[in-house]
């Protein structure tokens, strides 16, 4: 149905097909003030007066010929994905610009958080079927100038555009506002719904850490010697590489043409992820070195802090100063089981992950969140048969 106006008779039936926080801040304040006062609507001809003004600028604000019910059945994933595309108009993307966001479509395609009956399911497709035919022309590092044309851009506009409050109106409403400063923002303004950039890996690893977020998102993995450290993250590595993201290795306890490396890379890297997944065993400019390889990979593997000669502080100032990347950082332990150059980095990380030597047989050996904020603690993670200990599968 097309759009009705919206009016006091019918404001609890319509709004909630508006996402209120999303509106501009002056209209948000005219919702609250309606809420707040709307049992004197009859009664009180000022606040009559001013409950319509409101809703004059409210209706206003909403583009004609928009069905109600079908913006209903739009999901902010599927939206940001519709900015993302938008973002990139008349802007330079490399091939593995592309790729990423092809890759992240997929994922959530696959995860059906997009829906093939959202109203935007159509093009949303358009878009992957025009990126992945651009990807597929581009060579190596060729760049590419990204222009939609004027009708689609438009159309893809409008719907943000309706959905997100992103034009701006005016309405003067006696209504006194919170007095802040740019450190501080409203809780009233955070998102209301579940993290857009949230990500699990696949099967038992995704048990383990839970719902990731990339912002920020660093891992520490420190314990006993012999207990497959370096083997646990050669698998975190598959996991990360298996769901689209590109993987940096520094392979600074084992030369990267090691018989060693080689064995680990047949037995916890399939053969499809390989090609998303490089090794080095040397940092020729420290910290330098890593924060340029931050450019060119999702997910930064440091086997170990320890031999990068580098202060544990940097760990975080990394951490901080690439937020978009994700580190995994092996510690090595002193002999009385604290990790090397101070325990700092363990306060910094968003999970702290234990290595634990069994038996001499490493069939026994397991992984164990210490710290988790994203997921439970104390999951026992088997490293030689990649499978949470003591699960139970329901069939």
């Amino acid at each position: 149905m097309k759009k009705q106006a919206i009016s006091f008779e019918n404001y609890n039936q319509e709004i909630i097909h508006i996402n209120v926080t999303q509106l501009p801040k002056i209209l948000q304040e005219g919702h609250q003030f309606f809420m707040d006062a709307r049992d004197f609507y009859q009664s009180e001809p000022i606040i009559k007066e001013t409950i319509d003004i409101y809703l004059k600028k409210l209706n206003a604000h909403l583009p004609e010929g928009v069905d109600m019910d079908t913006l209903h059945g739009i999901s902010v994933i599927e939206i940001d994905f519709i900015k993302r595309f938008l973002d990139m108009h008349r802007t330079i993307q490399t091939r593995d610009d592309l790729k990423r966001y092809i890759f992240d479509l997929q994922k959530a395609i696959s995860k059906k958080e997009i829906s093939r009956d959202s109203p935007v399911a159509d093009h949303l497709m358009q878009i992957q079927d025009r990126l992945i035919l651009q990807h597929n022309k581009l060579i190596l590092k060729e760049e590419i100038k990204i222009v939609i044309n004027r009708k689609w851009l438009r159309q893809l506009r409008k719907i943000v555009k309706t959905l997100s409050g992103l034009n701006g109106v005016n309405l003067k409403l006696d209504i006194r506002p919170v007095e802040t400063t740019s450190l501080f923002s409203p809780m009233n303004e955070q998102s209301q719904g579940t993290n857009k950039n949230t990500f699990r890996l696949n099967g038992a690893l995704g048990e383990l850490l839970g719902d990731l977020e990339k912002f920020e998102l660093a891992i520490t993995v420190e314990g006993d010697q012999g207990g497959g450290k370096t083997r646990f993250t050669y698998q975190l590595a598959d996991a990360f590489a298996e769901i689209g993201h590109k993987i940096a290795i520094f392979s600074l306890e084992i030369g990267s043409r090691s018989d060693l490396i080689t064995r680990m890379k047949k037995e916890y890297l399939q053969p499809e992820n390989q090609h998303q997944i490089f090794i080095a065993d040397q940092l020729p400019e420290g910290y330098k070195t890593i924060q340029d390889a931050t450019k060119s990979f999702d997910v930064i593997i440091i086997d170990s802090w320890n031999k990068t000669g580098l202060p544990s502080q940097d760990f975080d100032k990394l951490r901080k100063e690439n937020p978009d990347t994700i580190f995994i950082v092996i510690f090595q332990r002193t002999t009385q089981k604290t990790i090397r150059g101070g325990t700092a980095p363990l306060f910094d990380a968003g999970i702290n992950i234990e290595v634990v030597r069994a038996d001499d047989s490493f069939r026994n050996n397991y992984s164990v969140t210490s710290k988790n904020r994203y997921g439970i603690t104390g999951i026992k993670y088997n490293i030689f048969s990649k499978e949470i200990m003591g699960a139970v599968e329901i069939a």
